[in-house]
Parts: structure tokens; sequence; C-alpha cells
């Protein structure tokens, strides 16, 4: 039985941080929606682990979640956001948004 995403997502390709513990490593988030991630990244994670993950949406601007991960095929994992700022959650959502207008424009 396929899984149903409720919202869909938006691809991006912005820089980030990903830290498990006292471990961190650079990493690449793939693509975003308002309640999970997608990000390429050489730490190790499994299914269920938590991360906490800083997302650059522009130069000096970035936001920061805490994600469980749901599915790895090694260097891509998916997760859901399960926490975030409201600060934070209104800044993701403008830069998505500018990124929807974006990815049109183009097209």
């Amino acid at each position: 039985m396929g899984f149903k995403r409720k919202l869909s997502r938006v691809d991006v390709g912005w820089s980030g941080r990903l830290r498990r513990g006292r471990l961190t490593a650079p990493c690449t988030v793939l693509d975003v929606s308002e309640s999970g991630v997608r990000v390429e990244s050489r730490l190790y994670a499994k299914s269920g682990d938590a991360l906490q993950l800083t997302m650059e949406l522009q130069p000096g601007k970035s936001v920061t979640c805490e994600l469980e991960v749901v599915h790895v095929r090694s260097p891509k994992l998916g997760a859901k956001i399960v926490s975030m700022s409201p600060e934070d959650r209104e800044q993701l959502t403008h830069a998505l948004d500018d990124q929807v207008q974006r990815n049109f424009s183009r097209h």
C-alpha cells in the first residue's frame, strides 16, 4: 500500500546542516513541504532517528526544525518535521511560497 502525502513537496536545493547528538554534517535539502523534508547527506541515520536540521533559506536567513527519519536510501533520507518554532515555520512557509512562484515563472 502506498504512502500518500498530505502536502505537496517543493524542490528547493537549499544547503543545510543535520545534527544527531554531537555529530553534525552538511546536507542538501532536496525538497520540503510544511510537514516533511527530503535531504541528501553523509550523516548516518536510520528510520526512527531524531535529527535536528538547519536549512539556509537564503544567505544569512536560516530556520531550524526537529525531524524524525521515516525513510532512508543512502545518501538520501526522508523525514517528518516534528517540531519547529512558530517564527521559523512562518519563514519556511514564506520561503516555500517564493520558491513555488519562482518555479512557476520558469515554465
